[in-house]
């Protein structure tokens, strides 16, 4: 028998993917929700790790920035540009490196998940919704070579306290 209630919950995304090549640098998509990642309107919750399972056989490096509005940032397949008025309607809760030193290789399926560096930002920390919303958005940046993905490779795990 199970809890009733667990303030604890994994959010699970899977984005569209282009499966034409990437280049090292390029915006994996385009602002993708996570849903329902707190409990209230408007309200906040710790993200307290993000794993990526995937079904390539080798990982590699990326960047995952979590904000809080429904802000268009990068288009998918192109090289990170955002605009400094973009970038501060989106309000930026966080940033999570994915390093390839964080992938558990199981032959033709790899996950990941964030291993605390020296100068890379370390979770948890908390995120937030928009006013009348509960969901936050997040975009991924290809931060190894260039990679080519099938449209559903990739599955972004979001591990959150909600309370």
């Amino acid at each position: 028998m199970g809890n009733a209630f667990s303030n604890y919950k994994i959010i699970d995304v899977t984005p569209t993917l282009s499966t034409n090549e990437y280049a090292q640098n390029d915006c994996l998509f385009n602002k993708v929700e996570i849903p329902n990642a707190v409990l209230g309107k408007g309200g906040c919750a710790e993200l307290i790790n993000i794993t990526v399972d995937s079904d390539k056989a080798a990982w590699k490096e990326i960047d995952v920035v979590i904000f809080e509005n429904n802000q268009s940032l990068e288009a998918a397949n192109d090289a990170l540009a955002v605009s400094a008025a973009d970038g501060k309607a989106a309000k930026m809760l966080g940033w999570v490196n994915l390093p390839a030193a964080g992938n558990m290789d199981l032959g033709n399926f790899t996950f990941t998940n964030a291993v605390p560096a020296v100068g890379k930002p370390q979770l948890p920390f908390l995120i937030q919704a928009a006013a009348g919303s509960t969901s936050c958005y997040f975009i991924a940046i290809l931060r190894g070579t260039a990679e080519t993905f099938g449209a559903d490779d990739l599955t972004f795990r979001f591990h959150i306290k909600q309370s």
